[in-house]
């Protein structure tokens, strides 16, 4: 048989988080802890990644490459990069809508 009801112990608070370690910059100098720089870092990357696909396209369309799969890898990280992007667009518009639709 069991005795009854077992208070419940006590937990330890939990130690209050660091900026850094939410943005995942901890131990970098980075500093763009906001997110316009986050979005900005995200958009940079997302123009880097295309411009590669460009440079391989024209690099194999040239015949400067024999490698068929280096171009048709950076087109398809292209594409992943261009269709997160947009999907995360779509998100942020969705939440836009929906905040400005509430009722004050």
């Amino acid at each position: 048989m069991s005795n009854g009801i077992v208070p419940i112990t006590p937990i330890a608070p939990l130690a209050p988080l660091d900026s850094k370690e939410l943005t995942g910059t901890k131990g970098t100098d980075k500093g763009n802890t906001d997110f316009s720089g986050f979005l900005k870092d995200a958009l940079t990357k997302l123009d880097n990644t295309q411009a590669e696909a460009e440079q391989a396209t024209i690099a194999m369309a040239t015949g400067e490459t024999d490698n068929f799969h280096t171009p048709v890898i950076a087109l398809e990280k292209a594409s992943l990069a261009l269709g997160l992007a947009v999907t995360v667009r779509n998100k942020v518009l969705d939440a836009y809508h929906e905040i400005m639709r509430m009722q004050i």
